[in-house]
């Protein structure tokens, strides 16, 4: 065959098998390659609002709600209205045995999907009485720019935040870890959460937190999914307590 043509061919190719997994209510991998490229022209696809807790605003909505099902976000609960959908996301923290606390200090998100895709995600003010919407504004940010190691199914990035919550103000938001490693240089928090969700499959969500043992100062937060790990290594000084 011509070389040419051979070229052709496989364009044609490539084109047909993403129409037939477009038709075929797939390609997952493309829509979040597509929300990739939109991180990284965050102001014109996103909003960030700030008056009551935290809420992302997806101004060109990508994922579907099957999208973030198998992302690993899967709902506690639904409400149901025409053409859209309310979520809450919960997870329940795992203490080390015999550990317990006055209060339960569990994980909640909110999702609201119009017309069968994420529109928003909301993040409620209880939880930057001690972390400041900056820090977490910033991290999304990062992600853009992040480096994906697809064998190992992780992003790692640095994130350049001034404010950010330091080690009291992490045991005072979190609570007592799921284990603890101290040692002169670092100390590391690692966090277990369980889901509550009626549906099935949904696996655990993990978290280790490193901060520097003398100054209490955050350096690494390392997020671990059903899909992948995230991995934030922080540049700059100015924790917040």
């Amino acid at each position: 065959m011509i070389p040419g043509r051979r070229l052709a061919v496989r364009r044609i190719l490539a084109c047909g098998l993403a129409a037939a997994c477009l038709l075929l209510g797939g390609c997952i991998y493309l829509r979040l390659l597509e929300l990739k490229l939109q991180l990284g022209n965050f102001d014109r696809h996103f909003a960030l609002e700030t008056a009551d807790g935290l809420t992302l605003v997806c101004r060109s909505p990508v994922l579907r709600a099957d999208d973030v099902r198998w992302i690993g976000l899967k709902p506690a609960t639904i409400r149901r209205e025409p053409g859209a959908e309310h979520w809450q996301v919960r997870w329940v923290k795992q203490l080390p045995p015999g550990v317990t606390e006055p209060e339960a200090l569990d994980l909640a998100l909110d999702l609201d999907f119009t017309d069968g895709r994420l529109a928003r995600a909301v993040v409620a003010e209880k939880y930057f009485a001690l972390m400041p919407k900056s820090f977490v504004a910033d991290v999304i940010r990062s992600t853009a720019s992040g480096q994906v190691d697809k064998s190992a199914r992780r992003l790692q990035t640095t994130v350049t935040a001034q404010a950010r919550p330091d080690l009291p103000a992490i045991r005072r938001l979190l609570g007592v870890p799921s284990e603890e490693h101290a040692e002169d240089t670092g100390t590391s928090l690692r966090y277990r959460y369980v889901p509550v969700t009626p549906e099935a499959g949904a696996t655990a969500l993990e978290m280790t937190l490193r901060f520097a043992t003398a100054s209490g100062e955050l350096l690494r937060w390392h997020a671990r999914t059903p899909v992948g790990s995230l991995a934030f290594d922080f540049a700059g000084t100015g924790a917040q307590k």
